[in-house]
Formats: C-alpha cells, structure tokens, sequence
C-alpha cells in the first residue's frame, strides 16, 4: 500500500507543471514560482532574496560600456545570501586579503572605482570595494589627522564626505588621502596603497581642473576644500628629490603651482568661501608664549632679525629692499603666533595654516628670487622652514623641514652657507 501511495505521489508530481520563467530560489527548491516581481510569493513568505529583485531592469549589455564610467563592466547576476557563516581570519589571511583588494583594484580592465564619481558607480554597481574601504577609513580616522582636535569636525567628519557624493574632485582626493593615511599606517601594504592615492589624485586634478572656468557663488566651497585636500595629498605623498615647495631644480616648483590655484578661488570669492560651515570658530583664544618657550622664541627671533639686518645692509634696490623687509616682518608675526599655539597645546596639525600661510602671503617677486636660488631669499627661507619641525608629529608632514633644508643647503652659493647653519643645526639637533 505504501508502495502504491509513492506511485501515485511521484505521478502527480510529475503532472504537476514548473515555471520556466521562475526566480532562481525557486527553480532551486524545484517549487513552482508566481513569478510575481520584484518578490514572487514564495521567497516573500520565506524572507530569503528573490532573484527578481536583483536582476529587476537587467538587460543583457546594458552595463557593458559606461559613457561616464568606461571601466565598468558587463557581469551576469550573481546570486546573493541573506546570510553568510561568520569566519575568523588569521592575520596572514588578513593582509593577504586586503592587498589582493588594493591590487586587484588596478588590474587592467578590473578597475571600478577610481574613475567615477560616486552617485554613477554605485547607481551601476560599480563601486570597488576596496574605494568603500578608503572612503570609510577617512570618515572614521583620517578625518582627525587633519584638523585640530577641537575645531572643524564636524567639517571635515561629516560635510566634506557629504560633498564628495556630488562633487567628484572631492570624492577622489578624500580617497587619495586616506590612502596615504594607510600607507603610512601598515607598511607592508605601502606600495599597493600609493597606487591607489596617486590614480585618486590624478582623477581628483582633472576634475578640478575642469570646474575652475565655472567658479560661482554655488560651488566656491567646495572647489576650496578640493585645492586644500590637494595640498594635503601633495604633503601626504613625502618629499621628492628636486620639488622643495618654493623651488624647484627642473622650473616651477609644482606646490605653488598649487597655492595659484588656491589664491585665484580665495581672490575671487573670499567672503562667501569663509562663511557658513568654513566661518571663523567662535570663542577666544589665549595669547602669549609660556615662559618655558620663552628662551627658544627669543633665540629664532634674534636669528630672523639678524637676517633682517644683513638684508638692509646688502640689498641697495628700494623696492627690493622693502619687499625683503617686509616678508621677514611677515615671518616674525608667523614665528609669534606658532609659539602661541604652541603655549596652549592644541593639536600640532593646527599650525598648518599659520606655516602655509606665510607661504601663501609671499609677493610674486620674491616667489622668483626663490625659484631664481637668489642666496638671500633662500636664506630667509631657510629660517622659516625650521618651524616645520614642530609639525613632525603629524603623519603627513614627517620628513619635509629637513628635506626642504637640504635642498637650501645644496641650492645655496658656497659664500652665503655660513648663514643657514642655526637653522641646519635645530633640525638635526631635534630629530
């Protein structure tokens, strides 16, 4: 009788007549699908993932070439879990996994991320992996590297990743910069993770680049953030031999190459850059140098005025003169207001824009002298970058007092060395 009862059974099964068209889980569990879209009935009651919805709007080729994303390629539908077991990895396993991410990013025809803006390659699929792991890196720790402890968090935590999605020079160059942060976190995956920051930063560039004819009131913030993040990138990469920020062995030096772009937004929309979110902190601040620093600044200052005074003495040009002059009163007032901040011990990174902004502040002529390896002007140079010393904690300035000085050193005329050796000595003396 049982024998008959599974006759009948397996009969009536084989009458019974499948979907052709079903969903994947369906056709699995070999149960006949409503083919209802974008959930059929079964996988709904069953809360598993219906195939429907992952292939809902898929039609064969059409991610096959992206007009603003060519690197995307055509896949078929993959099958996806809901759930997945849970599985410890050794820390080989670990490294070995995160390198094959960064590498395989950049493997020809398999790059999906860096050359897209964001709202394209998600909305395609397209997003790598490995660019969600830069762009979570610097929403969770990177981000901290780059501001005072105190102030411009929730700038540069939550705004910035904010415009990143519609702002592609953004979004590349905070990828960039995290991916300098990690090269400089686990060494042995240095190589892999430069890649990935110098691809970021070339498609950064070029997206800036392309929106600098349409500055407007709309934008203004946004393309000043992107030129700042290009600054930290280009400190972030190191030193290179023969680039010495304000002068170069082969021409122009590429940073103020850089501060040009940075001064014409900031010249042409100042104000409305420097309101809102990027408005002046509010609170007071304490003034005065902490006698424990008091010897050490008078000692810089007495060197600053010593080459104020041989700059008098050796420049018979006015104009000249008056330019020097006032550049080295420029460099006092930086000098002050860095042991200012020193005394109250906020976050090194915090004396990034008083060291750059001497930089910035530095008239077009004297920027030639520069470039020209004019002993004077590399001379006063030569007193202001020993201030970068005070920055060697932060991870991203590490290296550059001493290289700038050693280009200086190499730069300066035999008969003019005898004037830099203060400044020679502080940085070898502190390292």
């Amino acid at each position: 009788m049982n024998r008959n009862a599974a006759t009948l059974s397996a009969k009536s099964r084989r009458t019974h007549r499948k979907s052709r068209l079903g969903c994947g889980e369906c056709k699995r569990r070999r149960i006949k699908c409503d083919e209802k879209k974008p959930n059929c009935n079964n996988c709904a009651k069953h809360a598993i993932v219906c195939t429907f919805s992952i292939t809902e709007g898929f039609e064969p080729g059409s991610l096959a070439v992206s007009d603003s994303c060519p690197s995307i390629q055509a896949r078929p539908p993959q099958r996806r879990y809901q759930f997945r077991p849970w599985q410890r990895l050794s820390e080989d396993s670990r490294r070995t996994a995160i390198s094959s991410q960064v590498e395989n990013q950049h493997a020809p025809n398999k790059s999906t991320g860096t050359q897209c803006d964001i709202s394209t390659t998600i909305s395609s699929g397209g997003i790598s992996f490995a660019d969600l792991h830069l762009f979570h890196h610097f929403t969770v720790t990177t981000y901290k590297t780059v501001v005072d402890e105190v102030d411009g968090h929730n700038l540069w935590q939550n705004r910035v990743p904010q415009w990143s999605a519609s702002f592609p020079s953004i979004l590349h160059l905070i990828l960039a910069l995290s991916a300098l942060h990690l090269s400089h976190e686990q060494p042995d995956l240095r190589e892999a993770y430069i890649q990935q920051a110098d691809d970021h930063f070339t498609f950064g560039v070029r997206s800036i680049t392309a929106v600098l004819s349409q500055v407007d009131e709309s934008n203004c913030q946004r393309v000043y953030i992107s030129t700042v993040l290009i600054c930290f990138v280009y400190f972030g990469r190191g030193p290179r031999a023969g680039e010495y920020l304000v002068f170069s062995d082969r021409g122009h030096a590429e940073w103020m190459m850089l501060m040009h772009g940075v001064k014409l937004v900031l010249q042409s929309f100042q104000e409305k850059i420097f309101s809102g979110i990027l408005g002046p902190e509010s609170g007071s601040f304490i003034r005065g140098i902490k006698p424990s620093l008091q010897s050490e600044w008078q000692e810089h200052a007495t060197q600053i005025q010593k080459v104020q005074s041989q700059v008098e003495q050796e420049i018979s040009d006015n104009t000249d003169r008056f330019m020097y002059v006032s550049a080295i009163y420029d460099l006092l007032s930086t000098l002050n207001e860095v042991y200012e901040n020193r005394s109250t011990e906020k976050a090194s990174v915090g004396l990034m824009q008083v060291l750059m902004g001497w930089l910035y502040r530095l008239p077009g002529e004297f920027v030639s002298f520069l470039e020209g390896k004019e002993p004077l002007s590399l001379v006063v140079l030569a007193h202001w970058a020993v201030l970068l010393r005070y920055m060697r904690s932060v991870w991203f300035m590490k290296g550059w007092d001493a290289h700038i000085l050693s280009g200086i050193r190499t730069s300066l005329h035999p008969d003019f060395q005898s004037r830099i050796e203060w400044p020679l000595r502080q940085v070898q003396r502190n390292k």
